[in-house]
Order: structure tokens, then sequence, then C-alpha cells
């Protein structure tokens, strides 16, 4: 859903979609809130016809701005209606929730214009996952003009099996130079303009939410707007070229406005900013997705902790208790996608609080503790502990129902997910052939998620005083590094098998998943370069990023979602390998590649997806079709990439921010970043880059306790240098509970 074409502004549950001009008539353009489409038709006509676009602008992702032109015919040189006369239309809008609009028709001629000014109107209340589709639910649509009022209501109503939705769009003129006449699908205004005169209206488009009608009550300040700017003065800033600044300026935004106003509101109670719900992407990714807004919120701690405070808080809020085929739920699950669209409150689909996922109770564990090492906030490790435990007891229990020890999916719910992995598409998983796999199945990446869940855990219940508990998972963990290897190694290959299927078999397909691995430290070191070596290869490595299908495969497809494009969120993910493992040559192909795609990019966003041709034939970025954009976890890949290319690793409980191999591209001779915060302290840090690629560093100010420190990469395959070495004996021999948490956190409770 979405095009080039399409102009989409957004706040909390409203996406709005609109033609370059601002109208809305085709699909997939429209108001959308809470997941429905509330107003499908939307066009401005004078004298019957359409005014031609001139100009349009977005200030920001809620707003946008218009001049329109209506040119007025019979003009002659001599006057006095001269050939350039024309009307001019200006409109500025603002959505969430709902949409307020301001129009002004201004008279640019020394002739008066007597016109009829028209607003077309209408609501089909589709589902955003019909839109473009066939549609499974219908209603009754009930339209009231108010003519003494101003205002059209359009109610919707329909039913299905004692499950019931209902929904409404209140379209109102708050003012107006004229009065309206209003029908069921019209608002009309007769406009008499004097020479130079003007004609101004204000349209309130509000929904029906929670039984009241909604919509923002004035288009200057905002509690939204002043909330954005707060933020913008006090969260940490780059300084640097272009090239990098755009696109972390744009990511740290488009965070921001990712929020989920309303769902804050309902699952945390407030919407004062302390914790925040972002939406996984837009147009159509509204709601709360759980992997989506657990790995945005760590992967951008480097920008604050609201995110990862208010992700971790929504999906608790929502663990699974009870066992529920229909909606892949057992206890103990996490969420993958909460929806409330009326197809979800009709029971046509699960997505009303649906489980199918592996992924999220891996990110959960991996969000608190990285919410830990930035902040060394003991109380969120308390107050999330037994979701964090029932999860990751799911994981070893009924998440791997043969008892193999491997995490393996099987899909229960006739309108869930075929593959509940990573790569969660129906046609994703497919042997080397490319025919489909049977479950159950259990996918390489998913193991290495629950290897660092186990890590995870282990480190959160040595802050809270458990740890003989702690020792059980860590002697799981490392039985599971021991078997893990051979089960998904392919000696010939030499890379790791895609996934195991329901024979217990490999999946010998080459993909990007294994790179997830790398990530997690799984891979044992004596191959993890030619792991890395595997993944930049021509046939995975585009130039721009990874691609998630090797383009020999039979099933390869650039324009495929998960058979071939190129995902910001996985780059993130194999960078952090990269790093761990001390390849910087590696680390610095990569880095170039996605920083370099994002420059390029429409708006300097990364969107959800690229698409997987070669930079060396196709020197610019082609978008995935249909991506979405923005999208939370490809903003947070983008700030998360910047944190692994300068090396930061916080340890806020032995207050320590470690800098390890800072890496400068080419084209970045200079980084200073500001504001960066660690437990109570703060820090700037000014980088500059060396010939060979490495970054010399220094503090220019720091507030608070805070020592920053050079270190090696924690699983260095050359062995680092000797500082790395005696900082990592130091660490070793390091007294305390916290210092026995650090040493998890950093894999040095490893054996071997």
């Amino acid at each position: 859903m979405g095009s080039k074409s399409t102009t989409t502004i957004f706040s909390g549950y409203t996406v709005l979609c609109s033609s370059p001009d601002g109208s809305v008539s085709t699909d997939p353009e429209g108001l959308f809130h809470e997941d429905a489409r509330v107003l499908s038709r939307y066009e401005l006509t004078i004298g019957g016809s359409r005014p031609e676009l001139v100009s349009t602008a977005t200030p920001e992702n809620d707003r946008w701005e218009a001049v329109l032109r209506f040119p007025r015919p019979g003009g002659r040189p001599e006057g006095p209606m001269l050939p350039q006369d024309a009307l001019e239309i200006r409109r500025r809008r603002l959505v969430g929730p709902g949409m307020l609009e301001s129009i002004e028709v201004r008279n640019h001629s020394a002739v008066p214009c007597e016109t009829t000014f028209q607003v077309e109107l209408d609501a089909d209340f589709a589902d955003v996952a019909e839109v473009g589709r066939k549609r499974e639910q219908q209603g009754v649509i009930d339209r009231r003009p108010d003519p003494d009022g101003g205002a059209l209501e359009v109610r919707y109503a329909a039913e299905r099996d004692e499950r019931r939705t209902v929904r409404g769009l209140r379209v109102a003129v708050v003012s107006a130079t004229t009065p309206p006449e209003v029908s069921e699908r019209q608002l009309a205004f007769e406009l008499r303009l004097e020479p130079r005169g003007e004609w101004r209206a204000l349209l309130s488009f509000g929904p029906l939410d929670g039984g009241e009608w909604r919509a923002p009550e004035s288009l200057e300040a905002t509690d939204r707007s002043r909330q954005r700017a707060a933020w913008r003065a006090r969260r940490p800033v780059i300084e640097c070229v272009p090239e990098l600044q755009r696109p972390f300026e744009r990511a740290a935004d488009d965070l921001f406005d990712l929020r989920n106003w309303e769902l804050e509101r309902r699952l945390l109670g407030s919407v004062a900013g302390a914790e925040w719900i972002v939406n996984a992407g837009v147009p159509t990714f509204t709601g709360l997705f759980g992997r989506d807004v657990l790995t945005a919120g760590w992967q951008s701690t480097l920008l604050g902790t609201r995110a990862t405070r208010g992700a971790l808080a929504a999906v608790a809020a929502t663990q699974a208790t009870a066992d529920d085929p229909w909606r892949d739920g057992q206890p103990g699950k996490l969420i993958h996608e909460l929806r409330s669209g009326p197809m979800s409150e009709l029971g046509l689909i699960p997505r009303d609080a649906y489980y199918g996922t592996h992924t999220t109770p891996a990110m959960f564990l991996l969000a608190l503790s990285e919410l830990w090492h930035w902040t060394a906030d003991l109380s969120a490790l308390a107050r999330h502990r037994d979701v964090a435990v029932r999860a990751i007891e799911w994981a070893i229990g009924a998440g791997d129902p043969d008892g193999d020890g491997f995490l393996e999916y099987e899909r229960r719910s006739p309108r869930g997910l075929r593959n509940q992995g990573w790569k969660d598409s129906d046609e994703a998983i497919r042997h080397s052939d490319g025919s489909i796999v049977n479950g159950p199945v259990a996918t390489v990446e998913e193991q290495a998620f629950l290897y660092i869940a186990l890590e995870r855990m282990a480190e959160i219940l040595v802050a809270l005083g458990e740890d003989e508990r702690a020792d059980d998972y860590l002697r799981r963990a490392n039985r599971f590094r021991e078997r893990w290897h051979d089960a998904y190694w392919m000696p010939e290959e030499q890379f790791y098998a895609l996934a195991l299927d329901g024979s217990k078999q490999q999946v010998r397909s080459i993909t990007s998943n294994p790179g997830h691995a790398l990530g997690a430290g799984l891979v044992p070191r004596n191959v993890a370069r030619t792991v890395a070596d595997r993944l930049l290869a021509p046939d995975l490595f585009s130039g721009w990023g990874v691609r998630t299908l090797s383009n020999t495969h039979p099933s390869y497809n650039p324009f495929a979602y998960h058979l071939g494009a190129v995902w910001p969120v996985e780059q993130a993910t194999f960078a952090l390998g990269f790093k761990r493992y001390g390849l910087d040559e590696h680390l610095d192909r990569l880095v170039e590649g996605v920083l370099s795609a994002a420059f390029e990019a429409d708006d300097a966003r990364l969107p959800e997806a690229l698409s997987g041709q070669p930079r060396s034939e196709v020197p610019m970025p082609v978008p995935y079709p249909d991506a979405r954009s923005p999208q939370a976890w490809s903003a947070s890949a983008l700030v998360q990439l910047v944190q692994i290319m300068l090396g930061l690793y916080p340890l806020a409980a032995l207050n320590i921010l470690a800098v390890v191999r800072p890496r400068l591209p080419v084209w970045l001779p200079q980084v200073t970043l500001r504001r960066i915060r660690v437990g109570a302290a703060a820090v700037d840090l000014r980088f500059d880059r060396r010939p060979d690629g490495s970054a010399s560093w220094r503090v220019l100010d720091s507030h608070g306790r805070l020592v920053v420190v050079p270190a090696g990469a924690p699983d260095d395959i050359a062995g680092g240098n000797l500082f790395a070495r005696i900082e990592i004996e130091l660490l070793r021999r390091m007294p305390g509970r916290r210092a026995e948490a650090g040493r998890i956190a950093l894999g040095l409770w490893k054996s071997g």
C-alpha cells in the first residue's frame, strides 16, 4: 500500500494518504483511523473543476501545506481580466486524531468572482487490510447531514457472530466566510470574491473513537508539537557532514513521530512522554507490533530510553495467559500484533491479539537488558522480571515441543502466519530447490535469538540477586552453543543452513538469516570470518546491504519481501556481529553501503526494505515496492549503525562507557556526538578519522560520574590489542554483583 505518488502524513492512529494535490479519490488513498478508512473521498472543486497543484510542503510528519491555482478564463492583455488572473487556494492540514484543515481562496484579479466551492466527501470504512483487495466485512452506512450545524455525520456498523464494530466520521465546518449547504456527500459554499478578496474555511474531520468524536482543536501549537520541540532540545545530536547528519536527524524525528498516542493512553495510562509506544510503520502498520516496537526500542537507546520503556510496558501488559489456537497463543508468549480494525473487531482475523511469533520473547529480554546497560535501573528489571521469566520458560518449554533444544514453530490458527520466525511472510522459508518448507520449522536466527535471551536472562537475574537460577540459564546456553553449530553448519558451503525442517533436515538455502548468529555472538570464533565473508559475497551483498536471499537461488526476486530484498533492520545486527568479532573491513563495507543508501533515499529516510538490485548496476537505492516509510526499526537501525560504527557500549551499573575500536568511512572525516546519556551522566564525544579508517576520540564535555574507556571487541578473533586484553582481565577480576552482570553482558562467562 502506498506509492511514490502518494503523500502520507501521520500521527498516532491517524494516517492520511492522499494524492500530491491533497485529494483522496482512489486506492490506496484515504484518511485512516484505528486501521479503518474513515474518509475514502475528499476532493475540492471550483465551479465543478479541480484546481491545479503549484507546490506542496510537509513541514512535519503530521502537517501538510499546499498552494493550488484555479485559472480564470477570458483574460485579455488589455484587461480588466488579465490572461494570468487566477484564484489561489492555500491549504494547511494537521492530523491526529482525525484531521483539521484550513482553506483560503484568494482572488488575484481586478475583477470580482462569483462561483461555487464544493467539497466532495465519502467514507467506506474498509479495514486497512482490505484496501485494494476483496472486502470481507460488510456493514450499514448511515449519512446524516446537519445543515443547521454545518456538519455531516457518517456512521458505520457491522456485526458477525455476536461481535460488532462501530465507526464514524464527523465532518464539521468550524468556521467559514459563507455558510455551507450540507448534503450526504457534499459541502457547498457560494463564493463572492471582490478584487483581491479572500474566502476562508476551517474544516474538522473527527473520527468516532470510544464513543466520542475526536479531532485536533487547533492548527497552531499542540501538546504533541510542544513535546516534539522539547525532545529535540534535549536528545543526543550529531554534528558532521550532511551525508550522515540528515539521515540521523530524520531517523530521530521519525521515531518520535511514530508514537501511537492513543495506545500510550490506553495501555500505559499516559501520554506525558516518559514511555513511548511507536507504530511499526505507516501507512499500514499502526498498533502494537511486539517484536518491532521492542527492536526499535533497544536499537535506538543511544537517543534515549523512552521507546524501550514503553515497548517493554506495552508488551508486558499483553502477555498471553491461556492456550488459544485461534490466536496462536500459549501461556507466556508475547504479542506479535495488536490491531483494532473492523476485521479484527469482528473476529475475521485474529489480529485483535495475535501471538504467532517466536521472536518477541527474545527481543523482550534484549530490550530489558539494554535498558539496564544504559540506565542501571534496577527497578525496571524487577518490574519486568516475572514477564521475562515466563517468556523464556515458554521458549524452552512449549516453544520446543519435541524437546530437542531448538525453538521451532508451526501454525495452529487457520488465519495465522505460516512462518513465525524473523521472516514471517508465507513464502519466506524455502528449500534450495525453491520448494516450500514444511513444519515444524526451526530457523537458524531464532536459535540465535534464544541463545542471547538465555544469556541476557542470566545477566538480569544476577543483577537481581538470583545467582543460582542465573547459573541454570548459563549452563543451558552453554549446552546450546555446543549443539547449535553442528546442527546448522554446512561444511561444503562453509555457511549455516536457513533452518531445520519438520524432518530435522537442513534447509540448505543461502540467506541472510545466519548473520543474526554473528550479532548474538553464537558463531565460533574459528568460522566467524568465513561467515562474514559469505554474507558479503556478491550473491548476498547488493552494495547497499545484505539481501535476504542469495541471487543464485531459484526463488530469488529483487522485489520479493523476504526472497531478495535488503532490510535495514538486519544490517544493524550484522554490523554488530562484525564489530564484536573485530571484523573491521567487513564493518566498513556494510556501514558505508547502508549509510549511503540512507543519504540517497527520499527524505534521507531508510524505508522498510530496499530492492535487491546490485549497486554496480543500479547506482541509486530502489525501495521495495509498497515499502512502509517511515518504518520504526529502519529508523532505529540507522541510529544503532552510528552507535556501532563509533563503538559505543554502555555499562551504566559500572559507570562505564566503552569505546570499542571506532571506525569512520572515508567521506566522514569527523563526528561529534553530544548529550550521550549513560545512567545519570552525560558526555560529548568527538571522533576524528585516521588514514586507515580507525578514529581517534576525545571527551569534549561531561557531567556526572562516568568513565569513558577504550575497549577491545568482546569476541575479537585476532585476540585484541594489549590494552583490550588488560581491560578484559580487569573486568574478569572486578568484584561485585554488577561486575558479574557486566561480564555476562560481554560474553566473558563462556567456556572454551
